[in-house]
């Protein structure tokens, strides 16, 4: 006998009274999960729910979820695998890694339909009120490398932490390559640097700013940075330049492997 179907919610009152409906299904659910029960149970709880109260349920459940609470936090109550057995998480790579940060991993549609390019130019100028879809982030983030902007600013405008944006993008290529398509990335054309940005970057570098932070927040490439610290490029304006890997002389010569001054 097939499962009967709960009638679209067709308001925002009727998805609300839905929701809230599932609240308690939720939390009955969250509880058999957590060890006060098994999968019959499960089965008895959702067997009999339609489409829609599925889907609000799924929705209740994610709403319960602080996406910004660490992943390896998340899953600290489990204390057993699916066979019983007692475990204890390891969650290689995800320490610092958030719900929302694995959200991200999810491949992206390049090319979706439903963008709002007024929406995007509002985030862009500065406007924290406008909400974009993942589709349209995306886009801003490549409108605004085409800008001129670094990622590190597209960061702050789209509330990533820092990094998330140019982390976006390389998925993003790395999906549509995957279909045999080429997702165009716009690098600005920073020219040539002044002896002021130079100093900047290796003095940053000098304090313990890595490669990947110097490029986000100068919008210089990461092989430009790693270049520019190592005085392979710019050697004409001095500053803190560190050796090619450890113990190795930087270029130029044993002397050029200590920090040195800008006059020196």
């Amino acid at each position: 006998m097939s499962t009967p179907s709960t009638p679209p919610a067709a308001t925002l009152k009727e998805r609300g009274d839905l929701a809230e409906r599932m609240l308690p299904v939720a939390g009955r659910l969250a509880s058999i999960v957590h060890g006060d029960g098994g999968p019959q149970d499960v089965q008895n709880l959702i067997g009999n729910l339609g489409e829609q109260e599925r889907v609000a349920l799924l929705v209740v459940l994610a709403g319960l979820i602080d996406p910004d609470t660490q992943v390896s936090h998340a899953l600290r109550w489990l204390e057993f695998n699916e066979h019983g057995e007692t475990i204890v998480p390891e969650l290689p790579g995800c320490e610092g890694v958030t719900v929302r940060d694995l959200g991200e991993e999810l491949p992206v549609d390049t090319q979706p339909a439903d963008v709002d390019e007024v929406a995007i130019a509002r985030v862009l100028k500065g406007d924290r009120t406008v909400r974009l879809n993942r589709g349209e982030r995306l886009r801003a983030i490549l409108k605004g490398r085409q800008q001129g902007k670094t990622y590190l600013e597209l960061d702050e405008l789209l509330g990533y932490r820092p990094g998330a944006s140019n982390q976006m993008v390389l998925r993003a290529c790395k999906a549509a390559e995957a279909r045999g398509e080429a997702l165009e990335v716009a690098e600005p054309d920073n020219g040539a640097l002044t002896k002021e940005q130079v100093l900047a970057v290796r003095n940053e570098a000098a304090t313990g700013a890595t490669d990947v932070e110097l490029a986000l927040r100068h919008g210089i490439s990461r092989p430009a940075v790693t270049r520019l610290v190592t005085g392979v490029t710019y050697a004409q304006h001095g500053g803190p330049v560190r050796g090619t890997r450890t113990g190795a002389p930087a270029p130029g010569g044993p002397e050029a492997a200590a920090p040195r001054s800008a006059a020196g």
